[in-house]
């Protein structure tokens, strides 16, 4: 399928992989990370640490790092964010970003986390498209909380899945005047904290990159 519109930026390099494909951070490899292209199950990596112009690169079943993903110049700073054409999100430590599945455009990408936890995002849309987040509730499922900051809005939800409870939330973003980005969270309970926290950081870093 060739270059993809999701990548990721920080630490003095702009990164885009080749679908379908998987970033993680390689442990206490503070700016380094890793990137993988799939081919079924066989699994092509590199391990990149910037800058761009002089990186440190390690390769894993493969010839060249340019098998696996384009290596350019990026912003400097000490953050990773994931940017895609209309908007950008700082990527939350402990979790892995995987390309969707081939033909499925409700989300540029997913979030993986412990224990089969995962965050994806819906959007933009025009306001008048988004439902109240209230609506959101499925069947099975109950109200937690919900709140409105200045950054967003959220609902908190419990349910039950094959006998272990578990927690989902839906942020809501106001990303410019006409149109929002809602981004859904779902974990087991016990790691509904760090899920939470997750989704709360991309929703502060949402930004739009053009005009929704």
């Amino acid at each position: 399928m060739g270059h993809v519109f999701a990548r990721l930026t920080g630490f003095g390099m702009t990164l885009i992989p080749i679908w379908p494909y998987t970033f993680e951070r390689p442990e206490q490899a503070p700016g380094a990370v890793s990137v993988t292209r799939w081919e079924g199950q066989t699994a092509h990596t590199v391990v990149i640490t910037g800058p761009a112009e002089a990186p440190a690169i390690r390769l894993t079943n493969a010839q060249s790092a340019d098998e696996v993903v384009e290596v350019l110049a990026g912003p400097a700073e000490h953050v990773w964010r994931i940017e895609t054409s209309p908007f950008s999100v700082e990527w939350p430590e402990g979790f892995a970003i995987d390309s969707p599945p081939a033909g499925d455009d409700s989300t540029p990408f997913l979030l993986f986390g412990p224990d089969g936890s995962v965050i994806y995002l819906q959007g933009p849309r025009g306001h008048d498209r988004i439902p109240p987040l209230t609506q959101l509730i499925a069947p099975g499922q109950t109200l937690v909380d919900h709140r409105s900051e200045p950054a967003f809005e959220v609902v908190e939800l419990a349910y039950q899945h094959d006998g272990t409870a578990w927690r989902q939330t839906h942020h809501l973003v106001a990303l410019t005047d006409t149109h929002g980005l809602v981004i859904t969270a779902q974990s087991p309970a016990t790691h509904a904290t760090q899920v939470r926290q997750a989704a709360e950081l991309m929703a502060r870093s949402a930004t739009a990159r053009t005009k929704a």
